[in-house]
Order: C-alpha cells, then structure tokens, then sequence
C-alpha cells in the first residue's frame, strides 16, 4: 500500500489568494489607465477661429471683426518645391 493514499488533499489557500490578487490588482491598474487614456482622447479639440465670427453675417465681416489672430498672413509663408 501506498503511505499517502489514505490522506485528504489540502488546497494552499495562500497560493489561491495570492493569485486572486494580483489578478484584481491587474485589473484595478488597467481600469486606472484606461480611464485616464479616455478622458484626455475624449474627442473633442479646439479651434483658433476668431471670436467674433459668431455674429457675422458673412466670411468677410467675420474676417474684418476679428479679435487678434490671423489678421496679418504674412508672417509665416510656406514653400513647397
């Protein structure tokens, strides 16, 4: 006869705990970034559009009322070959 065969199996409680932790705990750290990634890629941007273009009738009034921003085109000048 075998010397343990008799003997009931003990499961290591530690062992199962331990790995259900750090399973939550990796869980817990992916819901964090995950949270964090979606609320700064929400979707939304922002424009540099003048703040007067709102009330304008038309393109050019919106243009002629602006408050600062592009008014003068010809600082920055891009060539392409």
């Amino acid at each position: 006869s075998r010397a343990g065969e008799g003997a009931p199996r003990t499961v290591d409680h530690a062992v199962i705990g331990g790995v259900v932790a750090v399973v939550v705990f990796a869980m817990l750290c992916l819901l964090i970034v995950l949270g964090r990634y979606f609320a700064r890629h929400k979707g939304t941007y922002f424009t540099h559009e003048a703040k007067g273009a709102d009330d304008a009738a038309d393109a050019d009034t919106a243009i002629i009322n602006a408050e600062g921003g592009h008014t003068n085109s010809d600082e920055k000048k891009e060539y392409y070959i």
